[in-house]
């Protein structure tokens, strides 16, 4: 299995990829009926167009990134049920905010997916790299069986400034293996491959490109008008540099 989508060339924008359990068009209409209010208070406005293409192709859109907010927002069809979402944050995309509330608006289960590598080292210049991640969130349409907000299920390995640990809240999925969590070593608690054998049970092939090419055009809408202030813009190889 490989574990890294288009072997992490796109990384920090794939690292992290949200799902939403309806067609492209669904959740970009949502989203621009959540957001446009909110963006016209500040003066700015939201636009959007048509992405044909593979996924690279759609990826390109979102550049540049961009630091302090997201200008550039892409909802991408897949060979399931399930749209992707990806935006232009330069550090990667920021699933939870948008994901979770979605589910919400339109009555379907969301989900977070995370796949970093660790790559931390230390250089003449102090650390360079990303601490490594893999994680699972779902959310529900509401919150009535969710301990918190609408988190359904959470499960996470995660390098946490030089130190490892594994997270589980919510209720076990029926499909999950339970007995891993409990390894001497806390990275193989909740490894890639795992990931990839939960989301495969909601008909979600994460690391899988094939999964991405559709007939079908992406959405992407972005802002135009006034921008956070502090906000710079990146290219794909100036954020990659900067880790």
């Amino acid at each position: 299995m490989q574990d890294l989508i288009y072997h992490d060339q796109y990384a920090p924008i794939t690292s992290e990829i949200g799902f939403l359990e309806c067609d492209a068009k669904t959740a970009a209409d949502a989203f621009q009926e959540w957001q446009l209010p909110i963006q016209s208070r500040r003066g700015v406005h939201l636009n959007r167009r048509d992405i044909t293409g593979d996924m690279p192709a759609a990826i390109q859109a979102l550049l540049p990134l961009t630091s302090v907010e997201a200008r550039r927002y892409l909802f991408l069809p897949t060979l399931s049920t399930w749209t992707a979402f990806l935006d232009s944050g330069w550090r990667g995309t920021d699933v939870f905010s948008t994901i979770s509330h979605l589910a919400t608006m339109v009555g379907r289960r969301g989900i977070r997916a995370v796949s970093t590598p660790h790559t931390i080292r230390k250089t003449p210049a102090g650390e360079r790299g990303r601490f490594g991640a893999t994680m699972l969130e779902v959310y529900s349409p509401d919150s009535s069986s969710c301990s918190f907000l609408n988190i359904q299920r959470s499960i996470g390995c995660i390098n946490d400034g030089g130190r490892w640990r594994f997270d589980a809240n919510g209720e076990p999925l029926e499909f999950e293996r339970l007995e891993c969590y409990s390894s001497r070593h806390i990275r193989n608690r909740f490894t890639p491959e795992m990931l990839d054998e939960y989301l495969s049970h909601f008909g979600i092939r994460f690391f899988s490109t094939n999964f991405y090419k559709v007939s079908q055009p992406a959405y992407l809408i972005y802002k135009e008008g006034l921008s956070a202030p502090g906000m710079k813009e990146y290219s794909l190889l100036d954020a990659r540099e900067l880790y």
